[in-house]
């Protein structure tokens, strides 16, 4: 009989698995026998896997060719698409890493540019739209103070929020920004960027700010100003951890040194960065009805009140419209039309409101300018005086988040009147992060003025007008042929900086910069013009216009540093008290809209642990022989007979920051509420620099700078500000989406 048993076929494999292999190595010599019955069990296998094989083939070959096809294709999708999810994930972390990244805006140090946790309010009164701050509701995990109002930058009116009711007052989170990585791979960073950088106080904790002082430079704060001389301009030596040299801080008493040239911002960057005075499009009913004085009146050189022969102003809640009739503009003394900052104080809203007049205001009556920030005039209160239970980051969905919302609503007390009158609050409201908040500390002489201007046919010239410490600013243009000249003016005529070349020439001193419009009599047009950083520039239709010289100037030439202040003359000299006027020759005009913006005021200090001013106030203090409070110093910027009295203005700081090679110097646009390079040094320290387990981590925390090595990248573009919640939730806000300037 023949043996008809299949071979052992790890007697006949010369590579037996691993598996197998220890497995006989401690097998015994009397386990043969079972040994060759696994054998001969896996041979049955191995012959039953070769029939489903086979079967699975047949099955196959059976299927029609477009379904064998269609199943290929199933494969090779599920494939591929894996290998594209997987290919993503590198590329994104990659993209992350070297290329760029999203952040989010946490608080509002940047603000109005980008802004962090906030409110976006429309003024219940005059219907400006304006943000409030309030990343001080996320500064624990439970929510321990409420914002619960804020002030327009428009009308002043106080505005209460309807937090319980109304989904778009309650609290949005910060933009959405994309931030380039790469971008300063390849370059170095340029002045006016707004970078993010790891903070020095802090290196676990990105910071973002605007670029102002760059390396090898001495950077100066003085007036609301910036200003840079090449060099490291002390006599300190200073180790690899610290600054080069402490800021130099005192009084600019006619100090001889100079704080080198003023930083000019680009037209660009200084529109990104203005802040609302006035606008003539945004009026309040209930101020018209009580015929309280328009902000915008007409003036004549003398004049103690408002001729009848000149502008006509009239108003509604579609804004505000001003007629100079033709016969007015052919007299020869030009009619002005003029601006003056004010706003009703408390009671006199109540009063209107309540529908009393206000006729017998005198329409001359005006203020300063001055450093308000809407963003920082928030109204808030603890947050046990609004809920019994205070909203927390847990029990939040993901839909929620999705939409923006943090934290829970929390529940309601019952006595507490959502959106009603803030009295109800009594002495526990509180304004802003200084308490003072409802208006500003430091006059702002920088303005921008724009006018959509309707001139008659006949009309021969336009001239808008910028007054700062008693100097006249001016931008004629020509309605004949649309020739702009800019002209500057004290008492007599200034030059402005020589043309290239022009250095010695007797055509420096005399020549003003012309340049060619397209404004003509009978046109239409919007015409901005600014007097902001010691430059003069003019838009027409929101393109800046190009001049044959400079348009630059040093103010200090002929107006001493120790001498800029705001002047005031009586009514019929405003001075600053009126600082826009727009006047139209030969033939009659319409002014369709007037809005007036602020630039930027730096404030210079170079500490942290006291109020952001200017003022040295132990020295106002000792001139008074009292102690001086800060709402002081608002009362004198309303009352221009005392400007001239002011000792404030004596006391003003300048101070220096030394930048060394690979040194960085970036401040916050919200200069009242900003932790910036101007107040790390010597005060930030309590951050971890003796808890961490790298000494070297906190290095830098005692320094006015950012070092090239914590640079992350560049900002580019608000991708993604926070979306309405009306008329339904996640409704898009395209009007901020845009590149960052």
């Amino acid at each position: 009989m023949t043996d008809s048993s299949p071979p052992s076929k790890p007697a006949s494999n010369p590579y037996p698995d691993s598996t197998e292999q220890a497995v006989g190595s401690r097998a015994s010599d009397d386990s043969q026998a079972g040994s060759n019955a696994n054998q001969d069990n896996a041979a049955g296998q191995d012959a039953a896997s070769d029939q489903e094989s086979a079967s699975a083939q047949e099955t196959w070959d059976a299927l029609p060719v477009t379904q064998q096809r269609a199943a290929v294709f199933r494969v090779q999708a599920g494939r591929e698409t894996m290998e594209a999810f997987v290919v993503a994930f590198v590329l994104a972390l990659l993209f992350r890493a070297f290329i760029a990244e999203a952040f989010v805006i946490p608080t509002g140090s940047m603000a109005p540019a980008l802004m962090g946790a906030h409110k976006d309010v429309f003024c219940d009164q005059c219907g400006q739209q304006f943000p409030i701050g309030a990343s001080l509701e996320f500064r624990s995990p439970d929510v321990e103070q409420v914002v619960v109002g804020g002030v327009c930058p428009n009308c002043r009116h106080i505005n209460s929020l309807d937090i319980a009711n109304t989904p778009d007052d309650t609290t949005f989170s910060g933009d959405r920004i994309l931030v380039s990585k790469f971008a300063y791979a390849i370059s170095d960073p340029d002045r006016w960027d707004v970078i993010v950088f790891k903070v020095p106080v802090n290196p676990k904790q990105n910071y973002i700010k605007r670029l102002v002082g760059l390396p090898n430079e001495t950077l100066t704060i003085l007036h609301g100003d910036v200003y840079a001389q090449p060099g490291v301009k002390t006599n300190d030596v200073a180790g690899d951890i610290g600054p080069i040299a402490g800021p130099v801080s005192g009084p600019d008493n006619g100090n001889s040194n100079s704080p080198g040239k003023i930083l000019r911002k680009p037209p660009s960057t200084l529109l990104a960065m203005k802040h609302v005075v006035y606008n003539s499009d945004h009026q309040a009913d209930s101020l018209i009805q009580a015929e309280y004085p328009a902000r915008l009146q007409p003036w004549k050189s003398g004049a103690t009140s408002p001729p009848e022969d000149s502008w006509q102003v009239t108003r509604s809640e579609a804004g505000l419209v001003a007629k100079l009739p033709e016969a007015a503009a052919k007299s020869k003394s030009p009619n002005w039309l003029r601006y003056y900052h004010r706003w009703p104080s408390s009671q006199q809203w109540q009063q209107a409101i309540a529908g009393q007049s206000l006729a017998s205001l005198d329409p001359y009556r005006s203020r300063l300018v001055t450093d308000f920030h809407a963003y920082d005039a928030y109204l808030f209160v603890d947050a046990d005086r609004v809920y019994d239970l205070k909203p927390s980051p847990i029990r939040v969905s993901k839909y929620k988040r999705l939409l923006g919302q943090t934290h829970s609503e929390g529940v309601f007390r019952p006595d507490f009147e959502s959106g009603g009158d803030l009295s109800q609050f009594r002495n526990n409201l509180r304004y802003g992060s200084t308490g003072h908040a409802t208006e500003g500390m430091h006059w702002v002489g920088d303005l921008i003025v724009e006018a959509d201007l309707e001139t008659a046919p006949g009309a021969k010239s336009v001239t808008m007008e910028i007054v700062e410490a008693g100097v006249r600013y001016h931008c004629q243009i020509n309605l004949e042929d649309g020739l702009a000249t800019m002209t500057i003016n004290d008492g007599q005529e200034r030059s402005f900086d020589p043309a290239s070349g022009e250095a010695n020439s007797d055509n420096a001193a005399t020549s003003n910069p012309q340049a060619s419009t397209s404004i003509r009599a009978g046109s239409r047009h919007s015409v901005r013009f600014s007097n902001c950083d010691n430059q003069l520039v003019l838009w027409v239709d929101d393109e800046v216009i190009e001049f044959d010289r400079p348009t630059t100037f040093n103010v200090s030439s002929f107006l001493p540093f120790q001498d800029v202040q705001p002047i005031y003359n009586g009514p019929g000299d405003p001075g600053d008290a009126s600082p826009v006027g727009i006047t139209v020759r030969g033939g009659a005009a319409t002014v369709h809209q007037m809005t007036i913006d602020r630039d930027k005021y730096y404030i210079a200090t170079n500490t942290s642990q006291e109020a952001m001013l200017d003022y040295d106030m132990q020295q106002l203090s000792d001139f008074a022989g009292v102690a001086v409070r800060q709402q002081e110093i608002q009362a004198v910027m309303g009352e221009p007979t005392v400007w001239s009295e002011f000792p404030g203005w004596a006391s003003r700081r300048r101070v220096s920051f030394p930048i060394g090679e690979d040194q960085f110097f970036p401040m916050g646009d919200n200069s009242p509420e900003s932790l910036d390079a101007r107040c790390w040094a010597g005060t930030k320290e309590k951050y971890g620099r003796d808890r961490s387990v790298d000494p070297d981590s906190y290095r830098f925390a005692n320094a006015s700078y950012v070092p090239r090595d914590l640079l992350v990248g560049k900002a580019l573009a608000i991708f993604w500000p926070h979306p309405w919640r009306s008329p339904v939730p996640m409704t898009p806000n395209f009007q901020r989406m845009r590149l960052i300037r």
